[in-house]
């Protein structure tokens, strides 16, 4: 990928200086598109979406609480309405991999957990509310389960049937993490032994040790069970998706009527690290299946993810087919029935302090805006608003080199009547800062600086959603 500077003239320089003054002011009308690119959270592991007829829910590991987020579109779930519905106690060391569920009539959220000295177990807060947004949450164990390492419990409902299916240990030592099915008989206990349905034996899933088949989620198209699952260590670029596919009518328990594929279904590319961990949705409309998923923030970032969202479709025999990750540059159509974005290019802004306009292939814009080592630099967007709205104002920021960060920056998003700060966390790619702010009825000034300057940040756009 090809970068090269492009400095301002003087003549240019002359006339933004003109315009931010008062001088000639413009309005970038901006371009109203029905399209996005991947990454819709910009921090963030293990996600996982429930859809109701009114919200999509959104959880994922947060370390510390048990975290929703509501909203009614899918691509925009990461700036939804927030609840921490549960703050972990003391006796516990770490939280993973949580997902919500609804289940005989009231909300479940399973997860995995640890207290000192001990390996995680699966663990369920429960809630009887109508809306998991109100009450109380009680917590619970997973009664029936084993002593053993167990982690990212989901559930496979097949007909009449409801079964447990998680990640774990065959005994007491970290050599391997299988997956488990178990009959359920409440939403909270399992019945019967533990019956082993997959463990790491093929080449791609075998390339960091302890082995690993973990993250099991279920969709079920017709007749065909498709359990994807991920595999190879979670803090390399080499985690993918594995695909096992059963007929409806077969028994879930048995090993045998299980048929796995060799080869990862959704790997690695040349520009997007370790993708993995995923959860399924569909379109508000119905007729849309996507893919929620995690992957690194940079090259062997580790541990350090974003969140990103794929359709997908389906082969002749039902089963999940993919396409390979995104590029960050390359647009998919907004799932159906969700609103359009008006996009405005930060090239096309105004510019104040020492900000260079920098070509970089990596940017969907190609042309970005460079700079914000001090404060005094500023970027100034003036989009015309037809109608006075609350708007979700979503600002594309890369850092330049995420390994000299140690922590994240903020950046001050605001307009003449309000301002917030964002965390801009290391990443290569264009992250999504999202604020939800009024925007008046006119042509409106969207101001952008760096909180305490010093870090190179690059913006490739903003877009607004009302």
């Amino acid at each position: 990928m090809g970068k090269s500077v492009v400095w301002l003239s003087s003549v240019s320089v002359l006339f933004a200086a003109l315009v931010i003054t008062g001088c000639g002011a413009g309005t970038d009308t901006g371009e109203e598109v029905s399209d996005f690119t991947s990454i819709i959270d910009n921090d963030g592991a293990d996600p996982w979406i429930l859809q109701t007829e009114s919200y999509f829910y959104y959880t994922k590991t947060t370390g510390n609480n048990l975290t929703l987020w509501r909203a009614e579109n899918l691509s925009l779930v990461a700036i939804g309405e927030k609840k921490i519905i549960w703050e972990m106690p003391e006796e516990f060391e770490s939280i993973w991999a949580p997902e919500l569920h609804y289940l005989d009539d009231h909300w479940v959220m399973y997860f995995a957990a640890n207290r000192p000295s001990e390996t995680h177990r699966m663990f369920a807060l429960v809630n009887h509310q109508t809306d998991p947004y109100m009450g109380d949450w009680q917590l619970e164990e997973i009664k029936g389960m084993d002593d053993k390492f167990a982690i990212d419990g989901t559930v496979l409902e097949i007909g009449d049937k409801r079964y447990f299916l998680w990640s774990g240990w065959e005994g007491y030592e970290n050599i391997a993490q299988n997956l488990y099915l178990a009959e359920m008989v409440s939403p909270t206990k399992v019945v019967g032994e533990k019956r082993l349905i997959s463990k790491p034996e093929y080449e791609w899933e075998m390339r960091q040790t302890p082995l690993i088949n973990e993250a099991p989620q279920v969709i079920i198209k017709d007749k065909t069970v498709n359990l994807v699952y991920s595999a190879s260590g979670s803090w390399d670029n080499d985690y993918a998706l594995g695909l096992m596919t059963l007929d409806v009518a077969d028994d879930p328990l048995e090993k045998a009527n299980w048929q796995k594929k060799p080869e990862p279904i959704f790997q690695q590319t040349n520009t997007v690290y370790g993708p993995g961990h995923n959860g399924f949705a569909k379109s508000k409309d119905g007729s849309e299946d996507w893919l929620i998923y995690h992957a690194a923030r940079w090259d062997h970032s580790g541990w350090d993810r974003s969140i990103r969202l794929q359709k997908f479709g389906w082969d002749q025999e039902d089963k999940i087919l993919l396409e390979p990750p995104l590029d960050d540059w390359r647009v998919q159509s907004l799932p159906k029935a969700e609103p359009n974005r008006m996009r405005l290019p930060a090239s096309r802004a105004l510019l104040e302090g020492d900000l260079a306009i920098v070509e970089d292939d990596a940017a969907l814009s190609k042309k970005v805006v460079q700079g914000f080592e001090s404060i005094t630099d500023k970027i100034i967007f003036t989009p015309q608003i037809e109608k006075a709205t609350e708007s979700l104002v979503i600002v594309y920021v890369k850092t330049n080199d995420p390994l000299i960060m140690n922590e994240p920056i903020r950046i001050k998003i605001e307009t003449k009547q309000a301002s917030q700060l964002v965390d801009v966390y290391p990443s290569e790619y264009y992250q999504p800062l999202q604020v939800r702010m009024k925007l008046p009825k006119g042509e409106q000034e969207i101001m952008i600086s760096s909180e305490i300057g010093v870090d190179t940040l690059s913006i490739d756009r903003l877009e607004i959603v009302k």
